[in-house]
């Protein structure tokens, strides 16, 4: 049976209050065995911290994401660092920049982000990178400001952006996008860079692969990524499985990999 980590996912928002259950089991028999909850802001640092104590396979960040980043402030950052401090989230984030949407908060956007690089340095964590319409910014900022290590979530680049990313320390996160037929650039770069630079997400209930396009997005849609991946290297679905896990594990640190052989009911395989 293959095991595979779902790296960036919102399973907490209330897209999925009906059904939580229901969608958890669904991952299980499609082979998700480990969930990385995103804390986005304050609110969903407490929801996905939530469903980390219910869940063993559920581990959790904590970050602002751009969108969100009028929000930051003194406070706001104090209460990060005491969240990271605390020693609960694996990773910095979801943060970055977010020119597409909100391109008039760039510069608070800015220094929100190179707070979290600075945050995930002093913390030894991995951050979890968003960019939307901000390729080179957010390139700049993380030479400047790095080194840090980390994945560029949502990757939908070209080949140079990918290799610039791996240049700065991130890995790749492998989703949707990356199955929608306009998607050849991003998977004309996937081919080009290594499976152990790659891991697979979802960012549910967001950004449905191409096969479940229009409905909501759930970790058991994984598998979509998997098969994306595989036949751009021509591998197996089990060693794009067996490798993309493994290079989640080996950005995110064993606590992963505990919650990955815990199992992903809530009372686990115990």
């Amino acid at each position: 049976m293959i095991s595979l980590v779902d790296t960036h996912a919102h399973i907490d928002l209330p897209d999925f209050d009906d059904d939580r259950e229901a969608m958890l089991e669904r991952a299980r028999a499609a082979g998700v065995h480990a969930i990385v909850a995103v804390g986005h802001n304050p609110v969903r640092w407490r929801s996905t911290a939530s469903l980390a104590l219910r869940y063993p396979a559920v581990v959790r960040t904590a970050g602002v994401h751009p969108n969100d980043a009028t929000i930051w402030d003194a406070d706001v950052a104090s209460l990060l660092e005491a969240e990271l401090a605390s020693g609960e989230p694996i990773a910095v984030g979801e943060t970055g920049l977010d020119f597409f949407r909100n391109a008039e908060t760039a510069t608070i956007q800015r220094e929100a982000f190179i707070a979290q690089i600075e945050l995930a340095r002093r913390f030894d964590l991995p951050i979890v990178i968003h960019q939307r319409s901000a390729e080179r910014e957010v390139i700049e900022l993380l030479r400047e400001h790095g080194p840090v290590r980390g994945v560029m979530h949502c990757f939908s680049g070209d080949v140079a952006f990918a290799r610039d990313c791996l240049e700065a320390g991130m890995m790749l996160g492998v989703g949707g996008v990356a199955t929608y037929p306009k998607s050849n650039d991003v998977r004309g770069a996937l081919s080009q860079v290594p499976i152990d630079s790659v891991i697979v997400e979802t960012d549910a209930p967001y950004l449905s692969p191409q096969k479940w396009r229009g409905k909501r997005n759930e970790p058991s849609y994984i598998v979509a990524a998997v098969e994306t991946l595989a036949k751009l290297h021509d591998l197996s679905l089990e060693d794009v499985a067996e490798r993309t896990t493994s290079n989640a594990v080996r950005l995110f640190g064993e606590r992963l990999d505990s919650a990955r052989l815990s199992g992903i009911g809530p009372e686990g395989n115990r």
